[in-house]
């Protein structure tokens, strides 16, 4: 079986890079906004309330999915590595004669 372990490697450091990417605009943004968005910054436009209720749902949204794709992309790293493990794994054990 062929297979190359520098391209498992560069895809492990490259999730490992956009986690900590993640990670860094995640702990960089608060939960919710400083303060609620005011209607009154929409002017006098039919729906102002609910649009302005609809920025601060999607702040919140945006903190919890910047969290979610940190967990995913460190997920992602460590099932790269079991791959590489379990590779190196096989590859000792196919090639060692006394295991026949």
């Amino acid at each position: 079986m062929e297979i190359h372990f520098e391209a498992l490697d560069r895809c492990r450091t490259a999730a490992r890079t956009a986690s900590g990417d993640f990670e860094t605009l995640d702990g960089d943004m608060p939960n919710t906004a400083s303060k609620p968005t005011e209607s009154a910054i929409f002017g006098t436009v039919d729906g102002a309330s609910g649009l302005a209720s609809a920025i601060d749902s999607g702040w919140g949204t945006l903190s919890d999915e910047l969290g979610d794709a940190k967990v995913k992309l460190d997920g992602v790293e460590r099932a790269l590595s079991d791959v590489e493990e379990n590779v190196r794994e096989a590859n000792r054990a196919t090639a060692d004669p006394m295991n026949t």
